[in-house]
């Protein structure tokens, strides 16, 4: 209340060319503002930060501008400088105490941003299990699509702190499968069919060379695991294919593919006496 009475006060008290020169600063300063924050914004894209830092980087230096412009005017509206500086610390702790939760994901996102465990359109997997391609980072929020074409909102305070997996980064992905065959095959010939089969597709690569061991002797099948290396971009087509693929020349070369099944045996029992 003192500061706004002393801003009326001061106000009412200006003489004419006092109020325009009052007016000139006050305008001259809103082009200033507007001018350095389109020159600032139009270098910043000329670097190699990602956008969303660029778009945090101008917000933060249009706020630092218009704070000093305030200062300025400050002295001619009857306003001590000290007072005002105060006066916005003591709103910064109201602030600060009743967004508590918001300002953790605001220092989330910076920490993102900074840090750039992932990029827009990389596919990433979060801890709490949700996972797709991010559509956008935020200040407060980063946004990803799931497969299924939801929008996920995660808040970045929790982003920061959680484990990211980051399935885009790496132009090669290594792909694991396991196939099982009957205990009445012979497991050396199902295994280097299978890996013969693999190398048929020419996204498989050659180096690092297929892994293809027997892996497992399970309750009712061999179990043969495959490690082979793909393209990041080709992981789920060739997933896809090398299923089909070995399952066909499986069948072909009359090797059986066992599937649970459950085995009923039924006994004649003869009570004593009978």
């Amino acid at each position: 209340m003192d500061i706004l009475h002393s801003v009326l006060k001061a106000v009412s008290g200006l003489t004419l060319s006092g109020l325009f020169q009052l007016l000139l600063t006050f305008v001259l300063g809103l082009i200033a503002v507007k001018y350095i924050v389109r020159l600032f914004a139009r270098v910043l894209s000329r670097t190699t930060l990602d956008p969303s830092v660029q778009a945090l980087v101008v917000n933060a230096g249009r706020g630092l501008l218009w704070f000093l412009l305030i200062l300025i005017l400050a002295p001619q509206l009857g306003i001590q400088v000290t007072s005002l500086i105060t006066l916005l610390g003591v709103f910064g702790v109201a602030i600060s105490l009743a967004l508590q939760n918001s300002l953790s994901n605001v220092a989330g996102g910076i920490s993102v941003l900074v840090s750039k465990p992932f990029s827009t359109g990389d596919f990433i997997e979060v801890t709490g299990g949700a996972s797709g391609t991010v559509d956008s980072v935020g200040l407060f929020h980063t946004v990803i699509k799931t497969m299924d074409n939801h929008r996920v909102y995660i808040p970045n305070g929790m982003l920061s702190a959680d484990q990211i997996v980051n399935y885009s980064v790496e132009t090669e992905r290594r792909l694991e499968m396991t196939f099982s065959v009957t205990y009445d095959c012979d497991a050396g010939e199902a295994r280097d069919l299978i890996e013969r089969t693999l190398l048929e597709d020419e996204r498989i690569m050659r180096e690092p060379a297929p892994y293809v061991r027997v892996w497992n002797l399970g309750a009712s099948a061999v179990e043969i695991l495959c490690r082979v290396w793909v393209p990041n971009s080709d992981y789920w087509e060739v997933r896809s294919a090398a299923l089909e693929r070995v399952k066909k020349a499986l069948e072909l070369a009359g090797v059986n593919i066992p599937y649970n099944q459950l085995d009923v045996r039924l006994y004649d029992i003869k009570r004593k006496g009978n």
